[in-house]
């Protein structure tokens, strides 16, 4: 299928986020010793499949070896933790907001062991720097999508989990989605929201979204990494749009308008790199202007949504879209 592609912003040199001085000397990437911590599998075609893509981005442009543990439940987070901090690992990497807690817990017993949670949000000691992305941004694109490719109006909405950044990036979604009908005279739009309570299961996430499509929704957004293809499954079959979030799902079905991929292949090296030099410290953000989304269109986008993802992108960059007023809570 023919894609068009739009990045949110050119990675070299935007991701300018610290203020300590670079070390004269480059690091030696390829003698660190950094673990990934995943908790799903490598192939959900979502959340862990992207970051472990930047995993494999950064050991192709800095020559590192990260090692990459897949699929840790819950209650073994601080267990992984602690292995690693006991072995001497330089940087023990996470990808998730569930793993603040444990990452909290157990980085104080390990000073020289840097922690970072991929969209955390929690610091409180000087090795801990996560890094939250701003996924409400991504969100907002995928939802003027949404709100040019519906035609009654009428949303299914749904997450993995009930947790403050979901509940922020569907409230963007759907204000978009919403705002697009608004501008189209689409009269009555509205949108459903659904937590699943699995990252994982398709069958569940399935025979939600064929509830919702089957109660009039004819736009899909499932964020929840495996459980998603239950969705694009549901909304193929029932002749439903959906708008994949956090990896490109283009390829799997024709009903997939498209999707708003995470590019971790530039961050990754940039947070190994800051941590190396000593550059980076403390909590920090990345978005749509440090080019962690890009909007995967294809020809069932019209020129009219192409261009509004466009200035959206540019909007969001220049700091003019009011994403406060958007969130519930």
């Amino acid at each position: 299928m023919k894609k068009s592609l739009f990045a949110a912003a050119a990675l070299a040199g935007a991701l300018t986020l610290t203020a300590i001085p670079v070390m004269a000397d480059e690091p030696d990437y390829a003698s660190m010793k950094i673990v990934l911590i995943l908790p799903g599998s490598i192939d959900d075609q979502s959340w862990n499949a992207s970051n472990n893509a930047g995993a494999k981005a950064c050991d192709e442009a800095l020559g590192t070896s990260i090692e990459v543990v897949e699929s840790v439940p819950v209650e073994e987070f601080e267990a992984t933790f602690t292995e690693y901090g006991e072995k001497g690992y330089d940087l023990v990497m996470s990808a998730g907001s569930q793993f603040d807690e444990a990452c909290a817990a157990v980085a104080p017993g390990y000073p020289e062991t840097t922690f970072t949670v991929i969209n955390g949000q929690v610091s409180e000691t000087e090795n801990m720097v996560p890094v939250f992305p701003k996924e409400y941004e991504g969100s907002y694109l995928a939802g003027i999508v949404a709100g040019y490719a519906t035609e009654n109006g009428k949303f299914a909405v749904m997450g993995g989990e009930s947790n403050a950044p979901m509940v922020k990036l569907m409230d963007t979604y759907e204000a978009a989605a919403l705002g697009v009908c608004e501008e189209r005279g689409i009269e009555g739009a509205e949108a459903n929201r659904s937590f699943l309570n699995t990252w994982t299961d398709v069958s569940i996430t399935k025979s939600m979204t064929d509830q919702m499509i089957d109660n009039g929704a004819d736009t899909v957004f499932c964020y929840s990494n495996e459980g998603a293809s239950g969705a694009v499954q549901s909304a193929e079959e029932k002749g439903a749009t959906f708008v994949a979030f956090a990896a490109n799902k283009n390829e799997e079905s024709d009903c997939v308008a498209a999707s708003l991929n995470m590019n971790w292949a530039g961050v990754y090296p940039w947070i190994i790199e800051g941590v190396a030099k000593g550059e980076l410290t403390g909590a920090q953000q990345v978005g749509v202007k440090e080019g962690v989304f890009e909007a995967l269109l294809t020809d069932n986008i019209t020129d009219e949504c192409k261009a509004a993802v466009e200035k959206a992108i540019e909007d969001i960059s220049a700091g003019n879209v009011d994403f406060e007023s958007m969130f519930s809570e």
